[in-house]
């Protein structure tokens, strides 16, 4: 009751109602190219808001037509409009904002060098956290705590690889814990040893929860500041909306604070996990536990409680296996080097859990990445339909990096929606070093193939698993069109045969993620009616060359009809 109560309460602050002259413009935009993402008029000049909703769409002349003297004017000069980007996959509140940062940094001296300078820097930190660090910083991509020590000794130290699910800890952070020789896997994780039984400081999927338990805990204050912060980065890379694949009761009253203030730059639908403490936020570190009947009743009441627009319920997200780069993700065949990885679930088990919650309504998103996890999740979606005689949940697998080509077509028969990460598309070092060696030719060459899913007639979303990964849907873009880095190389393009086209990368960034949230009929394109969500570009993606791509920049971003971020170079 008392959750209802703060609910309904933050629910009456949050409406913004459309203007009552309906057809008066509060804003227009003119003598511009906007791509709408709706077929019945896909391109267009201008368009015009009334309050938090498209009024019209149309040419310069029509949409001047609904001007008074109170209309806003944003002339466009030629600049290119789409609809507001949305995140499929994020990961909020995100990294608090005094930790490390190591994505990208590709040596063990740069990742040295980041991590000295950010102690010194920060010399008042008990522990010293962050992330992003890829295994081709390290020799013979082995991570090792000594390469920590080296440079902090004094204080524990965490640092996430940068999907998540592997983190290294130096020396000290082992003591705090207690984590030694002696120290048994956790189900679902494990803790890497060398050839004399001693912890290498790196621990994998669960194990990770044997240190995060020690770590300090963020305050309420410290998280809304955090979420703030990187709300406002989202906003800046031209997001408008996001599925949040995590979700815990301990960051609920952050999300009630910020909806009751107005802060909220977002739109946000959450995904509350399949078991109690699974994909928890880190402030609560605790391990899966059975689902009783008193969790279904609590999801099912935000479910009903928040319907939008800016908070939603209504999925839950499971997990059925780790990464490619720690050797975890569940594949059908050897990984080159051996072992094929660790399945979470048996299928039975996995087919009555889903089933569940295919039969209250829910939809179920299911972290699959090998091909064996991927095929799991599919069964367990096919065997849901048919023991509830249900269709049209729009189930989800989350990331989906590795898929069999047997299975590819049964995305489009069970109506499962592919959310996928344009930006694991990008070659990097510890892609070709790691991750690619790891799969071999053949599998690598269908990893991260957004075409094949496409080709397969599936609906696929693009998200970026922020909170170690950039958001960056500009930067998504880039990697799924070009498959190069951001310099360039390889040259011709990282298996070339799996490119897609930008209008296609858009789509998947805008109208299909949409519909996987079950939006599509409010918003997602450029039409009247729909929620005032959109960007301006500083350049036609349609028109210029793919390798140009990431000069474009974010200039505006309006969330239901209000600017969330608008960069200084628009006039």
């Amino acid at each position: 009751m008392r959750l209802l109560t703060v609910v309904l309460l933050c629910v009456s602050l949050m409406g913004v109602a459309v203007h009552p002259r309906a057809q008066h413009a509060d804003r227009i935009f003119v003598n511009g190219k906007i791509w709408t993402a709706d077929k019945s008029r896909p391109i267009a000049e201008a368009l015009a808001i009334s309050g938090d909703k498209i009024l019209a769409v149309g040419s310069s002349k029509e949409i001047f037509d609904l001007r008074d003297s109170d209309t806003s004017v944003l002339d466009l000069k030629g600049r290119f409009v789409v609809p507001g980007f949305q995140d499929s996959h994020v990961h909020f509140p995100g990294p608090p904002i005094n930790t490390v940062r190591l994505a990208g940094l590709e040596t063990l001296d740069a990742f040295q060098t980041t991590l000295a300078a950010f102690a010194k820097s920060h010399p008042n930190l008990k522990w010293i956290t962050g992330g992003g660090w890829g295994y081709s910083a390290f020799p013979r991509q082995a991570p090792n705590k000594k390469y920590i020590d080296a440079v902090i000794s004094d204080r524990p130290v965490y640092v996430s690889e940068r999907d998540g699910h592997m983190g290294l800890a130096n020396s000290k952070a082992l003591e705090v814990a207690g984590i030694t020789r002696d120290t048994p896997d956790p189900p679902n994780g494990h803790i890497m040893k060398d050839e004399r039984g001693e912890p290498t400081g790196e621990l994998k999927e669960a194990a990770q929860s044997l240190l995060r338990r020690h770590m300090p805990r963020a305050t309420d204050q410290e998280v809304y500041e955090t979420l703030l912060h990187h709300m406002a980065e989202a906003a800046a890379d031209g997001l408008t909306s996001v599925q949040n694949a995590s979700w815990s009761p301990a960051d609920q009253p952050v999300y009630l604070r910020a909806l009751a203030e107005g802060a909220l730059k977002l739109r946000f639908r959450f995904a509350t996990p399949m078991l109690p403490g699974e994909g928890l936020s880190p402030r609560e570190h605790k391990l899966k536990a059975p689902l009783t009947p008193a969790d279904l009743k609590y999801y099912k009441e935000l479910r009903d409680t928040f319907q939008g627009p800016l908070i939603k319920f209504g999925a839950i997200k499971g997990m059925l296996d780790g990464t490619v780069d720690g050797r975890t993700a569940a594949m059908s065949d050897p990984y080159v080097g051996g072992g094929t990885g660790i399945p979470f679930w048996d299928q039975d088990d996995l087919n009555k859990t889903v089933a569940l919650y295919d039969k209250e309504g829910f939809q179920v998103l299911l972290h699959a990445i090998g091909d064996k996890a991927i095929n799991m999740a599919l069964n367990a979606f096919e065997y849901a339909a048919t023991t509830n005689g249900t269709s049209g949940r729009r189930h989800r697998v989350e990331h989906g990096e590795v898929p069999s080509p047997a299975d590819l077509p049964r995305f489009k028969q069970l109506g499962v929606i592919a959310s996928t990460q344009a930006l694991f598309a990008n070659p990097d070092e510890t892609t070709l070093k790691n991750y690619a060696v790891l799969l071999g030719p053949e599998r690598a060459s269908r990893a991260n193939a957004f075409k094949l899913y496409d080709d397969a007639g599936a609906v696929q979303a693009f998200g970026s698993d922020w909170g170690v990964f950039d958001f960056a849907p500009l930067k998504g873009i880039y990697c799924a069109v070009n498959r190069t880095t951001a310099e360039g190389t390889p040259k011709d393009g990282w298996y070339p045969q799996n490119r897609i086209s930008v209008e296609a990368a858009l789509r998947h960034y805008t109208i299909d993620g949409a519909y996987a949230n079950f939006d599509e009929d409010i918003r997602g394109t450029l039409a009247p009616g729909k929620l005032a969500d959109l960007v301006v570009l500083s350049q036609d993606l349609l028109k210029i060359e793919p390798s140009e791509i990431l000069k474009t920049k974010v200039l505006l971003t309006v969330m239901g009809g209000r600017d969330s971020y608008r960069d200084n170079d628009l006039r």
